[in-house]
C-alpha cells in the first residue's frame, strides 16, 4: 500500500500524518519540537523519528514527504532539509514553512490567503501555485496583530497613562495581574518573561475589551488595522481575477471577535467580495492538496 506523509513541525511539537491515495488518514504520530531555527539537530531528530514510526507501522512504500517546518524561513535551509529527508528515507521530499502547509490545508488546495495570528503573525497567499508571503518577520520587525503585539501595545498604553499620573482599567488590570502596587513595577517583570508568556497577556486585554473598556478596544482595533493592512497588501499583489477566499487561524483571529470583525471590515471596505473562513488546525493534512512535482529525489550512492 502506497501512502504520503505530511509533517507539521512547530515550536512545541511535531505532527506527522500518513494518508492513502483516497485521502484517508492511516496513522498519526507526534514527537517533540520541530523548529529548526531554535535547535536544528533536535528538530531534525524529532522529524525523522516521526517518519520512522510511520514507516515502521505502514512499511516502506511512501510516495512522498511534505514537511512544513517552523524556522526554515529564517535559516533558509529548504534544499538541505529536503535532500536530508530524501536520502534518509529514500523518498521524494519537499520542505516548506509550517505556515505554507497550513495554507494548503486551510484552503484545501484552492487559491486564496491564510492569515495566522497567534503569539506571532504571518500572511500567506496562494495563486497559480505561487506563494506570496507578507510579514512573518518575528516580534522585533513584524508580528502585527499578534498576541505579542497586542500585549506590548497594551503595556505601552498603560505605562503612558501611568506617566501622566493617572490610572485606568488597563493599568489596574496589569498591576492586579502582576500583584504590584505601581505600573512601573510591572516593567521589570515583563522583561523577565519570554515571548509566549507576553503573548498570553493579550487574553487579559481581550477580556477587558469585552467589558467595554475603550483603551483595550483601541489597542485591539489598532492591531487589527495593521494585520488587515498586511492582508490587503497580499490581495493587491494577486493578479486579476483575484482569489477572494481568506482563511483565519490562530487564537487572536479565531477567538477574539473585536479583532476578527475589525479585520473583516477593513478588507470588505476595499474588497467587498472577500469570503472569510475559520481554519482549526490539523495542518499536516496539507500534503493532500500539494500537487507540485518539485520534490527532491534521493541521491544515488
Amino acid at each position: 500500500m502506497t501512502y504520503k506523509i505530511g509533517i507539521d513541525a512547530g515550536g512545541t511539537h511535531t505532527t506527522a500524518e500518513a494518508y492513502d491515495q483516497n485521502g484517508n488518514l492511516l496513522t498519526k504520530v507526534e514527537t517533540g519540537q520541530g523548529n529548526v531555527n531554535a535547535d536544528y539537530e533536535e528538530a531534525m531528530a524529532n522529524i525523522k523519528d516521526a517518519i520512522r514510526q510511520i514507516q515502521a507501522e505502514l512499511g516502506p512504500d511512501c510516495e512522498k514527504i511534505l514537511a512544513g517546518i517552523a524556522g526554515v524561513s529564517v535559516t533558509g535551509e529548504y534544499a538541505k532539509i529536503s535532500q536530508e529527508l530524501a536520502n534518509t528515507f529514500n523518498v521524494p521530499s519537499k520542505t516548506i514553512t509550517d505556515s505554507a502547509i497550513a495554507l494548503y490545508r486551510a484552503l484545501k488546495g484552492k487559491d486564496g490567503i491564510l492569515t495566522i495570528a497567534g503569539t506571532g503573525s504571518v500572511v500567506n497567499g496562494l495563486q497559480n501555485g505561487h506563494i506570496i508571503a507578507v510579514g512573518g518577520y518575528g516580534h522585533l520587525l513584524g508580528d502585527e496583530g499578534s498576541g505579542y503585539a497586542i500585549s506590548i501595545a497594551a503595556l505601552k498604553k498603560a505605562l503612558n497613562t501611568y506617566d501622566q499620573g493617572k490610572t485606568s482599567p488597563l493599568t489596574e488590570m496589569f498591576t492586579r495581574h502582576f500583584n504590584v502596587n505601581r505600573m512601573e513595577d510591572c516593567n521589570a517583570l515583563v522583561y523577565r518573561m519570554d515571548r509566549p508568556q507576553i503573548g498570553k497577556l493579550a487574553l487579559l486585554v481581550s477580556s477587558l475589551a469585552n467589558q467595554g473598556d475603550s483603551d483595550a478596544i483601541l489597542v485591539l482595533e489598532d492591531q487589527a488595522d495593521l494585520l488587515a493592512h498586511d492582508i490587503l497588501m497580499c490581495l493587491d499583489r494577486f493578479t486579476t481575477p483575484k482569489p477572494m477566499d481568506i482563511a483565519f487561524t490562530g487564537s487572536v483571529l479565531t477567538k477574539n471577535e473585536v479583532v476578527r470583525k475589525r479585520v473583516e471590515a477593513d478588507i470588505l471596505a476595499k474588497y467587498p467580495d472577500a469570503n472569510f473562513i475559520i481554519s482549526d488546525g490539523g495542518n499536516a493534512s496539507g500534503v493532500l492538496y500539494d500537487e507540485a512535482t518539485d520534490y527532491t529525489r534521493p541521491l544515488i550512492k
